[in-house]
């Protein structure tokens, strides 16, 4: 009894420390964030924050790999267009629906950001996507031709996805979903068709 009631507060007091650096990374740059400002929040003495985490830093990063764990690509692999198609949108509407997660996702993603949230992503996608971005390659590719088209549309793919969270939020998921489809198999000739005209309207 006495391990588990040790256990609980240990998951109490990281998340409350945690909640307490997500609500300080709406308010104010990254940068200017300090273990003194994180423990006022939560209401934790400085002493307890290093008992579980070393500085800012390190509990940046553990927010951060928290946050990439509970997105629906975390270990899992897609293998057909449908699939995912189908993800992004799930994904797009879940993040719609979550305000605090979109703006720190927002905060993360930007100029200020941390750019090792951006790259976990990046690999993230990149491990989830790998099987069926392969099976659309050109056979006669070899591995670095394709590890630099990969480099392409993931870059690209979490720039948009960081656009449409901070500068376009009034697009409809499947709108967005479908020229971000449209633009990573068929590139900018995807504008050229007639038939695809309808798929993200001006008006």
């Amino acid at each position: 009894m006495p391990e588990t009631k040790n256990n609980r507060r240990v998951r109490f007091t990281r998340s409350a420390l945690r909640e307490a650096l997500i609500d300080l990374i709406l308010e104010k740059p990254l940068v200017s964030i300090t273990v003194k400002d994180i423990c006022a929040r939560a209401d934790i003495n400085r002493s307890t924050f290093y008992l579980h985490f070393k500085d800012v830093t390190d509990i940046l990063r553990t927010t951060e790999d928290e946050i990439i764990e509970h997105t629906p690509t975390h270990k899992r692999k897609f293998r057909d267009l449908q699939e995912i198609e189908g993800f992004f949108i799930d994904f797009l509407e879940q993040i719609r629906n979550n305000p605090r997660i979109m703006k720190v996702i927002q905060v993360l993603c930007s100029e200020q950001g941390d750019p090792y949230f951006v790259r976990k992503l990046q690999t993230m996608t990149y491990e989830a996507f790998l099987d069926g971005w392969d099976m659309h390659m050109m056979p006669e590719m070899n591995e670095h031709q394709k590890r630099l088209v990969f480099s392409y549309i993931i870059m690209g793919m979490v720039s948009m996805l960081s656009t449409w969270a901070t500068r376009a939020q009034d697009t409809p998921t499947d709108q967005v979903v479908s020229l971000l489809m449209g633009l990573m198999w068929h590139g900018l000739d995807y504008f050229a068709a007639s038939d695809k005209k309808s798929a993200f309207p001006t008006e």
